[in-house]
């Protein structure tokens, strides 16, 4: 027992290692970036649900839809993040934490579905017929309102059991909201929120899982106070230990009712193939809110967003192709499956490991097996090792020396796991991301 709370200890205390590397220095004149659609900046919508609350799952289609269209958007246009609560009918999300609890009580939410689009500029309580376009509205108006001009950069790079996040910010200065005290310098609070994407979850709303979508995680950085200069960049590197458990907060249950307050293990491991990191830098000094008629700004007078960043949106933005998998040399020997996968990128592979296990290509029942794979010029090279009549099902995480972050589709081994195996195209989850993102330069420059 006490070995054990030993390890829960040594776990919590080494779950968010910030390193000592803050620097802030004078920048060269940077040109602002050149947003979607024209905006100010990429704005962010931070949503209240929950897998049991009935509105909530009736407003679904329409968030997942207004998600996939910017998503597969090269620039990304937008970015977006899901807290998770315990309202509604049995207070069983799996993904409610203490955390995701927090940050409702920080907004003063009234109820889910909410949404806060650019920290509260724009509030909208409640949904139904319309959802898509009205949340698509309040993007666009979020998105061209004035903010103070900011450069916001965020990398990510895996690890084994842990990401590497190194977040970068540039105030351009000139326009927004300023006091009389501070007339030109943004006084901010930089948050690193974690996500992750497409995981399959059991509502008991609809009775069955459903596909969830930028599900809230944890926080990576909370609240870091900076206070910049025009011209002056501010940057940290933060390493992020992929958490076991989860702390849930009074009222959760299970899915027998039972009550699951405080830490216990995380139901849906998580999948490092689907973590993202959402940076995201809040105006200390702008607490303004939409005047537009028929629509609410949050009361709370939190302050508001004024850029936000994803590692894709950074690629984007630095005209960096991710790297990719263009073949794959599959060999068995006896019991070992070796993985030759031949990558590509301009500006060098900076590391690659192969994540597997030995169910299927969604799998989120366990953990999956981590391995570095070993880089010899343009080719990554991986050994696993499984059981007679097993699939072998693997993925493969990527980083370029420009610190892009790639992951490929699940792809099962040929001629593990008996029957026949309908193999991915090579890379085809990296070649259609790469050729989208091309596509997006291409009309960035036209």
């Amino acid at each position: 027992m006490n070995k054990s709370k030993n390890l829960i200890v040594f776990g919590v205390c080494f779950m968010f290692i910030i390193s000592s590397l803050i620097i802030i220095v004078e920048a060269e004149e940077v040109e602002p970036d050149e947003y979607p659609n024209g905006w100010t900046h990429r704005p962010i919508m931070e949503q209240f649900t929950s897998l049991s609350c009935p509105p909530c799952m009736s407003i679904e289609p329409d968030v997942a839809k207004l998600w996939k269209e910017f998503k597969e958007d090269p620039a990304q246009p937008v970015t977006f993040i899901s807290f998770h609560q315990t309202n509604g009918g049995d207070s069983d999300d799996e993904f409610v934490s203490q955390e995701s609890k927090d940050r409702y009580e920080y907004y003063a939410v009234q109820g889910t579905p909410d949404a806060q689009f650019d920290g509260g500029y724009i509030e909208e309580l409640g949904g139904g017929d319309g959802t898509y376009d009205t949340y698509k509205d309040h993007y666009f108006e979020s998105g061209e309102r004035d903010v103070k001009p900011t450069e916001l950069r965020v990398w990510q790079e895996f690890r084994e059991d842990r990401f590497i996040f190194t977040v970068n910010l540039t105030y351009l200065g000139e326009g927004g909201i300023s006091t009389p005290l501070n007339p030109d310098i943004l006084d901010s609070s930089v948050y690193l929120f974690v996500v992750e994407d497409d995981i399959m979850a059991w509502s008991s709303n609809q009775d069955k899982e459903v596909m969830t979508h930028n599900v809230f995680r944890e926080t990576a950085l909370h609240n870091q106070q900076v206070q910049l200069q025009p011209a002056e960049t501010w940057t940290q590197e933060i390493e992020w230990v992929i958490p076991e458990t989860i702390i849930y907060p009074s009222g959760h249950e299970d899915g027998d009712g039972n009550e699951q307050t405080g830490e216990h293990p995380i139901p849906t491991p998580i999948n490092p193939a689907k973590v993202s990191v959402v940076a995201v830098v809040y105006d200390n000094d702008d607490t303004s809110r939409t005047t537009t008629s028929g629509k609410t700004g949050n009361a709370a007078d939190t302050p508001r967003a004024a850029n936000s960043a994803t590692p894709q949106s950074t690629a984007y933005d630095e005209e960096n192709e991710p790297p990719k998998v263009i073949s794959y040399d599959e060999k068995l020997s006896g019991n070992i499956a070796e993985i030759n996968a031949i990558l590509e990128d301009d500006d060098g592979i900076g590391s690659a490991y192969v994540i597997y296990n030995f169910e299927n290509g969604s799998y989120d029942d366990e953990a999956w097996g981590v391995m570095p794979m070993q880089i010899n010029n343009n080719v990554a090279t991986a050994s696993i090792e499984f059981a007679e009549g097993d699939p072998v099902w693997y993925r493969i995480l990527l980083v370029d020396g420009k610190h892009a972050f790639a992951a490929s589709e699940a792809k099962q081994f040929e001629g593990t796991g008996g029957g026949s195996v309908t193999e991915d195209s090579p890379g085809f989850g990296f070649v259609i991301g790469a050729m989208a993102l091309l596509i997006g330069l291409i009309r960035r420059k036209d």
